[in-house]
C-alpha cells in the first residue's frame, strides 16, 4: 500500500509540475514582451486538463507491473485439479469383466440413486479366453446414458495395465441402440484382444490409444513436444512412470493453457 501511495504522490507531483510549467509559459509571456490573450480562463482549463492527463499517464506507467513469464520447469504434477479433467476419486468406480453380472450392481437395480454422482468405468480383459458380450456392455451404457457425470472409460489388460481411453459421452450416445454392438466390438472387444494393433482405432471416436500416456513428473514443455511429434490430441496422465495409476486425461488445449499460465 505504501508503494502504491508513493507512486500516486509521484504521479500527482509530475502532473502538477507539468501544469505549472505550461502556466509559466503562458503567464510569463507578458514579461517577455508578448501579448496575453483575454481568454485566460480557457488557458487555465487547458492547463488543468494537461496536468491531469500527464498525472494519469504517469501513475498508470508507475503502477503497471511487469508480466510474469510462464515457468518452463513446471511439471504436470504442479497443476491443480481444475487445470485438466481428473478421474473422480469418489462416487461409482466400476470394474467390468466378462463374467460380471451387471444385474447385481446397485447402479443397474436403482440407477436413480446414482445418476447425479460421479461415475468412472474400467473395462478389464479376462485372464483366460473369455470375451465380453457386447449386448451386456450396451445395456450398461443404456442404464448410465443419463448420468451427466459419467465422463471417462478406460480399458485395461488382465494385469491392470492401461490400453485405451474412451470418452464416456460417446459411449452413452453411440454405444446404445441399433449400431451399438458393432461399435462395442470394434472399440472395446477388439482393442482388448489386440491392443497393440487396434487401440489406435480409439482416435476415431475421440479416445486415446495405449501409446498416448504420460507421467505426471513430465515437464509441460516436454508434454507439448511429445504432443506435436506424435500428432496426439492429449494424454492419459499417470502417477509417476506407472501405467496402473491413472490420474486423468489432459487435452491439447489444457496443455497450452498450462504452458501460458502465469504464477
Amino acid at each position: 500500500m505504501r508503494g502504491m501511495s508513493n507512486r500516486g504522490v509521484i504521479a500527482a507531483a509530475v502532473g502538477i509540475g507539468a501544469g505549472l510549467l505550461l502556466a509559466a509559459a503562458y503567464f510569463g509571456a507578458p514579461y517577455a514582451g508578448l501579448h496575453v490573450s483575454p481568454t485566460v480562463v480557457m488557458i487555465w482549463v487547458a492547463i488543468f486538463v494537461f496536468g491531469s492527463t500527464v498525472a494519469l499517464i504517469t501513475q498508470t506507467a508507475l503502477t503497471k507491473t511487469a508480466d510474469k513469464s510462464p515457468k518452463p520447469w513446471r511439471r504436470l504434477s504442479d497443476l491443480a485439479r481444475g487445470d485438466y479433467p481428473h478421474f473422480p476419486k469418489s462416487g461409482l468406480r466400476l470394474v467390468l469383466k466378462p463374467d460380471t453380472v451387471i444385474e447385481e450392481w446397485g447402479v443397474v437395480k436403482h440407477p436413480d440413486k446414482y445418476k447425479d454422482g460421479d461415475a468412472f468405468l474400467t473395462i478389464k480383459k479376462a485372464t483366460g479366453k473369455a470375451i465380453f458380450n457386447p449386448v451386456v456392455i450396451s445395456r450398461l451404457f443404456g442404464v448410465m446414458a443419463g448420468f451427466g457425470n459419467f465422463l471417462h472409460i478406460i480399458l485395461v489388460n488382465e494385469h491392470d495395465e492401461f490400453i485405451g481411453y474412451i470418452p464416456a459421452p460417446y459411449a452413452r450416445l453411440r454405444m446404445t441402440g441399433p449400431e451399438a454392438e458393432n461399435r462395442i466390438r470394434k472399440y472395446v472387444v477388439d482393442v482388448l484382444d489386440k491392443p497393440s494393433e487396434r487401440s489406435i482405432d480409439l482416435r476415431e471416436i475421440g479416445g486415446l490409444s495405449m501409446n498416448e500416456t504420460i507421467g505426471d513428473n513430465e515437464l509441460i514443455t516436454e508434454a507439448l513436444r511429445k504432443l506435436s511429434e506424435g500428432l496426439f490430441r492429449g494424454f492419459v496422465v499417470f502417477r509417476g512412470r506407472r501405467n496402473r495409476k491413472p490420474l486423468g486425461v489432459i487435452w491439447e488445449d489444457d496443455l497450452y493453457r498450462a504452458a501460458m499460465k502465469k504464477d
